[in-house]
């Protein structure tokens, strides 16, 4: 009972859900004595088949995680490639067991409000017994809970966007894993954290902004406003890329990070959400459009400079005739913006 209640307590103290994978997989190889205890992870983008990521496993060399939040959990392929969990679910959801001389395998799902998320595989010495099986389902239980609440904590209740609480932890995960590959070359004059590296994947931060918003609360009502950022988050959701983080950073202000990328593909999915927006009719023959502005991610920038810098490309296409995509870093090259003290070439004496 102790050991239970320490996994327990291990689990529910996890505000991460890569190491809230790990402490469940840590908790199931060593209360049901498993030699192998693997959590994956799925979800299925849209136009796409179900993916398949292993987030966490355990074994007899040590707790093992995977997700990062942030990039593609290790090994992420359509499920066909992770052949237990694709006959798993060919067999409409009954309960998977395979048995061998070597090892007994054993497969259970992940729910959250009836939604499946993932997969949890456990290889022992023999078929789990029905204790074992108890155990296994009553931590998987608790491990829904615990996503529950993650939700619940890191949306935004009107469009079911991630919050801004939750953007400043991605945003400090992304630049804590930066490893400067590609920034040590770029323009004379300039830190390398302001160089456009139009060929180099980056991590892309862009700020939207809904133009004249007053003026839809004002002519329509706030209900109507309401709805209107509802649909708006609706279209970012199939716009946009499962890896792609979408967040409503307060009233008609949404921020995007965008998965590394070349710049020009970076500009090129801002602008194709910006014209997907102005030819979408909304409802009471609303019609809106709107700015956004947005900034590669280098090794050296700091939350602030990333969000400055990108609020300034906003209020410059909001400024210069509002429904425009606009890069900071285009924007200091073309002289249309004037870079900040720190980005001016420093002379030391």
């Amino acid at each position: 009972m102790d050991r239970l209640l320490r996994h327990i307590h291990a689990i529910t103290s996890q505000r991460h859900r890569g190491e809230l994978a790990a402490a469940v997989a840590a908790a199931l190889h060593d209360l049901v004595g498993a030699r192998h205890v693997a959590i994956y992870k799925s979800f299925a983008p849209a136009g796409d088949h179900l993916l398949i990521g292993l987030v966490a496993e355990a074994d007899e060399t040590g707790v093992h995680g995977y997700d990062d939040g942030v990039s593609w959990p290790a090994g992420t392929s359509p499920i066909s490639r992770y052949p237990q969990l694709d006959d798993h679910l060919r067999r409409d959801g009954s309960s998977w067991v395979m048995v061998t001389p070597e090892a007994a395998h054993q497969i259970f799902e992940l729910h959250q409000d009836g939604r499946l998320f993932g997969f949890v595989e456990v290889r022992s010495a023999q078929q789990l017994g029905t204790e074992q099986q108890a155990i296994v389902e009553g931590v998987l239980d608790v491990m829904g809970n615990c996503v529950a609440m993650l939700d619940y904590s890191e949306t935004d209740t009107l469009t079911g966007l991630l919050n801004r609480k939750t953007f400043d932890q991605y945003l400090l995960t992304i630049l804590s894993g930066l490893d400067g590959a590609g920034d040590g070359h770029g323009l004379p004059g300039l830190p390398h954290r302001r160089q456009p590296h139009p060929g180099v994947s980056r991590h892309w931060l862009g700020v939207l902004d809904v133009d004249h918003f007053k003026q839809v609360n004002d002519r329509y009502g706030h209900l109507a406003g309401d709805e209107v950022l509802i649909l708006l988050a609706n279209m970012m959701h199939l716009s946009f890329r499962t890896q792609d983080k979408l967040f409503r950073f307060g009233g008609e202000e949404f921020i995007v990070l965008l998965k590394p990328t070349e710049f020009g593909n970076a500009l090129a999915t801002f602008d194709r959400f910006r014209q997907e927006v102005e030819a979408h009719e909304f409802p009471h023959g609303c019609r809106i459009t709107i700015s956004t502005g947005f900034i590669g991610i280098g090794i050296h920038d700091t939350p602030a400079a990333i969000l400055g810098s990108a609020d300034e490309a906003l209020y410059w296409a909001k400024e210069n005739g509002r429904n425009r995509t606009c890069s900071y870093e285009q924007l200091i090259d073309e002289g249309a913006l004037r870079p900040h003290p720190d980005d001016a070439a420093g002379e030391l004496f």
